[in-house]
């Protein structure tokens, strides 16, 4: 009956634990597409789940990318860096999921964003924009992937643009949305 019971609390504890396999994040692989496939949303290498560090390049932002996987989902940190070594990216996952504060730069060291996301990958808190000149493009506030409380979003040139409160859904203030017109087809005019 010992053995019994002591079998049923190391299962209990190890669906606790989560049997998953450790990931290895001590080797790292450089990207290639014979060797990597994204298939619904799981990354496999050599037709298998991979788990460990990736290295790869983006051609179109040029910055060197390193992120960790786990089980084929990102697992940990992904760091973006520039041709200069500069810091582009800092973003965090858990088992493919955003987590934490997400943080990126523009290539002349101003911020470009910081991104508060929930266990759930929802936004949750602050969610800031930059623009490349350094001025504050967004300034919004979330809670479990709603916004909630002051939001605001300026101009390239200082200038506000919304500046409103959302409450239960809702939104109160200058939202900053576009006046809609109507085009009159009969004499062209706008009303």
């Amino acid at each position: 009956m010992k053995i019994q019971s002591s079998i049923l609390v190391g299962l209990v504890l190890c669906f606790y634990m989560s049997c998953k396999t450790e990931c290895s994040k001590n080797t790292i692989y450089k990207f290639s597409k014979e060797d990597f496939s994204l298939i619904n949303g799981v990354l496999f290498f050599q037709n298998e789940e991979f788990s460990g560090k990736l290295s790869s390049y983006d051609p179109v932002n040029y910055t060197s990318i390193l992120s960790e996987y786990c089980n084929g989902r990102k697992n940990g940190s992904e760091i973006k860096k520039y041709e200069n070594e500069e810091l582009a990216e800092e973003r965090f996952y858990k088992e493919g999921v955003k987590v934490g504060i997400h943080k990126g730069w523009w290539k002349n060291g101003n911020k470009k964003f910081e991104y508060h996301f929930n266990t759930s990958g929802e936004y949750d808190g602050e969610v800031k924009d930059w623009y490349k000149n350094g001025q504050m493009f967004k300034f919004f506030n979330y809670s479990n992937g709603r916004e909630e409380g002051a939001q605001k979003m300026w101009q390239p040139d200082g200038k506000i643009r919304a500046n409103f409160v959302t409450k239960n859904g809702e939104r109160y203030g200058v939202i900053g949305l576009k006046k809609c017109y109507s085009l009159n087809v009969k004499d062209e005019s706008i009303q």
